[in-house]
């Protein structure tokens, strides 16, 4: 047996286990058939999807980034990546993994409601954050003995007519295989289509359950292909189309007829309405083929054929929206024409213009709106879509929308000339020593120029003359973040946890400074004071209540004191002094611990 053969078979163990909802033990599996085969993606996939639901997000996270490497153009990849991160918090990056995607699968139902929940999540819609599990749905089927199905086989004839039929079979393994997927309500909306296209499934079903299904032949059954990435053949669903829905059921007498003689849905569309939907079908695959010249060419082809529906000209604008900027105009004055003729256009052909359509339209609009940067202008195209169709994705783009304007009026506000005036203008005030008018000036100065540390560290220097300890210290650990190397800005930030008897974190911070500058004259001047300050508590009979108040709120000296290294240390320099001291210096780690904890005030030496 080869290497390939091995690896599906281990795969197909890994599918048996992830059905039970044997996780753990599908995981072996899965790693076992990727050792054997590194190459399929499917494998990563599946791993992924197991790793997730035993909450292992950071393993899911690498095992989908694997997946999308290997096969970048499967969408299934970019759902189990997307998921791990959105269960990690990282929803700018979950956004975009959904979104690149969905540049594959646009309709993917799965992509989809994923991307709205990192939307819902990243900002703070309720019911939107991660709960912990990996969002599965209950399949009352999942768990399917396959006992009941033998024992329903051999008193119900028809269920053994069923389950000879290969095309019932492929669709029973779906369903038995959604039992732990991650798709939620997405997923079980994917079951309950299938049980409604194909009636036989649901009766096989229920009779493995122990339950008859009488009249199981009054409906007929419509063959779709399954979608089990997780189970066994990793072929995804087809994508949805734009074309119109068929008509209603076909009446009962033709409903009772068997599955192979019952009549075809019928489509209420017209020859040439049917002709437009399929130049626009080839349209849209150019139009992702990126063939845009191509693909305007079909559209036009569409519209000859029905001039009065707006999906095709809107399909047309978002062709040219990718044409560039030239193009705006143009897609802004066909959208208006449109939205002026709708009443026109549904005269003409019912539900040409229909409010779903029109809203699309002016979300169209929006979007070149955006483009331009007329924020303005876009937010009232968004909320004129909502008004007509109050669809989610409309709502999330308006959020985004919203942030957006946000980030870019910050970006424009930004003048480096003007922000050293202001810096300049704080400097004379912070030396009459107008610290809050200090203050001001160099809060304009962030705003004009937020990329120059110089300007966090003026300022952090007059919060710490308001006695804003805290504040300035935000400022200070931004400014450190912008230029790591800024040693005014250690010593500033010891100087400010001096002020808060933050005696280790003050030491702390001197030493870093000299690091970079071992001849700095205001860090060896702190240190040495930090050193005095840490020296006289320690010979001192009063505890200072503010200065332990501050080390037991630190998370770092929280961290030490839960060592059980630490707590036998502690327990034993009260019973034997002379024996921990020594324990202390042979042990460098523990020693550092201690002398933080001294410096802290918790630990005094005698």
């Amino acid at each position: 047996m080869s290497d390939k053969e091995k690896a599906a078979a281990a795969k197909a163990l890994g599918n048996a286990a992830f059905t039970a909802k044997s996780y753990a033990e599908a995981v072996e599996h899965f790693t076992e058939a990727i050792r054997l085969d590194p190459s399929d993606h499917v494998f990563f996939s599946n791993r992924s999807a197991c790793r997730a639901s035993l909450e292992e997000y950071e393993q899911a996270l690498e095992d989908g980034a694997e997946c999308v490497r290997l096969k970048p153009d499967w969408p299934k990849g970019y759902t189990r990546k997307g998921l791990a991160e959105f269960f990690l918090k990282k929803y700018d990056d979950a956004s975009e993994t959904y979104k690149a995607g969905l540049k594959l699968a646009p309709n993917d139902p799965s992509l989809k409601e994923g991307l709205q929940k990192v939307m819902d999540a990243k900002y703070e819609v309720p019911g939107g954050k991660p709960s912990g599990a990996s969002m599965p749905f209950s399949n009352p089927f999942g768990g399917l003995d396959p006992a009941g199905l033998t024992r329903a086989s051999v008193s119900n004839p028809r269920i053994q007519e069923y389950l000879k039929d290969p095309e019932i079979m492929k669709k029973l393994n779906t369903v038995m295989g959604m039992s732990s997927g991650t798709g939620g309500e997405v997923q079980q909306k994917l079951l309950m289509d299938l049980l409604r296209q194909d009636r036989r499934v649901l009766e096989v079903l229920m009779a493995a359950q122990g339950i008859q299904m009488h009249c199981a032949d009054d409906f007929a059954s419509t063959r779709g292909p399954a979608d089990d990435d997780s189970a066994s053949n990793a072929k995804r669903p087809p994508v949805e189309s734009d074309a119109k829905p068929p008509a209603k059921r076909q009446k009962s007498e033709d409903a009772a007829k068997p599955p192979s003689q019952a009549a075809a849905p019928v489509d209420p569309r017209t020859d040439n309405q049917r002709e437009a939907d399929d130049f626009k079908d080839q349209g849209n695959k150019l139009y992702k083929q990126r063939k845009f010249e191509e693909a305007l060419a079909m559209y036009d082809k569409a519209i000859e054929k029905e001039p009065n529906d707006v999906t095709y000209y809107n399909n047309k604008c978002a062709v040219w929206i990718e044409l560039g900027e030239k193009s705006y105009s143009k897609v802004l004055e066909t959208c208006q024409d449109l939205i002026e003729r709708r009443y026109e256009i549904n005269t003409a052909c019912a539900g040409g213009a229909s409010f779903e359509k029109v809203a699309k339209v002016y979300a169209r609009m929006a979007s070149v709106y955006e483009r331009q940067h007329q924020f303005d202008k876009a937010v009232e195209m968004y909320n004129k879509s909502l008004t007509e169709d109050n669809n989610r994705h409309v709502r999330t783009a308006l959020r985004e929308l919203e942030r957006l304007k946000e980030k870019w009026e910050r970006e424009q506000y930004v003048d480096p000339k003007l922000a050293e005036e202001h810096r300049e203008k704080g400097n004379e005030f912070f030396k009459s020593n107008d610290f809050a008018n200090a203050k001001l000036e160099y809060d304009e100065a962030v705003r004009r120029n937020p990329a120059d540390a110089r300007l966090f560290s003026n300022r952090a220097a007059a919060l710490t003359k308001l006695l804003a300890y805290p504040d300035a210290l935000r400022d200070l650990e931004e400014c450190l973040r912008l230029d790591p190397k800024f040693v005014k800005a250690y010593s500033r930030k010891g100087a400010a946890h001096f002020l808060m008897k933050e005696y280790n974190k003050a030491l702390a911070a001197y030493n870093k400074g000299l690091e970079i500058d071992k001849n700095n004259e205001e860090c060896l001047k702190g240190r040495e004071q930090v050193l005095s300050k840490i020296m006289e508590t320690q010979q001192s009979d009063e505890v200072d209540e503010e200065q332990v108040r501050h080390a037991m709120a630190d998370p770092e000296i929280q961290q030490i004191l839960k060592d059980p290294k630490m707590r036998d240390f502690l327990r034993q320099l009260q019973e034997n002094p002379m024996e921990a001291k020594q324990a202390m210096r042979s042990d460098d780690r523990l020693g550092e611990a201690v002398s933080k904890l001294m410096a802290a005030g918790i630990v005094r030496a005698r």
